[in-house]
C-alpha cells in the first residue's frame, strides 16, 4: 500500500473585506489644503462624520481611476475599520471629511450603502 501527498495549489487568493458603501469624494486641491501628489486606489486616510468627533480609518477604493489627483472628484467604495457603532448611524445622503494629520484634504458623501 501507498500513501500519497496531496497538493493542492491555491492560485490568487485574496481575503477582501466588503465595502460599507459608495461614496462620491472630492479631493482638494493643494492650494486649499489638500493632497500634494496623486493617491492611488486603496489610499487610507481619516474619515469624520459631522455627527460626532470620532475618527476613523477609511480604506478607500477608487472605481473608475486607479489614480487620484489634487482638484479630482471620483466615486468610490469605502471599507471602515473598527466602526460597528458608526455603520448604524449613516445613511445616503451624509456628508463626511477625509483627513490626514489633522488637515482635511477631502469632503465627500455617501452615494450608497451596501448590505
Amino acid at each position: 500500500m501507498v500513501q500519497g501527498l496531496i497538493i493542492v495549489q491555491i492560485k490568487n487568493y485574496r481575503m477582501e473585506k466588503r465595502p460599507h458603501f459608495k461614496a462620491t469624494i472630492t479631493y482638494f486641491a493643494t492650494e486649499d489644503g489638500g493632497i500634494i501628489t496623486p493617491v492611488s486606489s486603496c489610499f487610507r486616510a481619516i474619515i469624520r462624520f459631522p455627527y460626532d468627533n470620532k475618527e476613523l480609518i477609511a480604506n478607500q477604493t477608487f472605481l473608475e481611476f486607479e489614480l487620484v489627483f489634487p482638484g479630482d472628484t471620483i466615486n468610490a467604495d469605502v471599507f471602515l475599520l473598527e466602526a460597528d457603532e458608526t455603520l448604524e448611524k449613516i445613511y445616503i445622503g451624509l456628508d463626511f471629511e477625509l483627513l490626514i494629520n489633522s488637515n482635511t484634504i477631502a469632503s465627500g458623501v455617501i452615494t450608497a450603502i451596501y448590505l
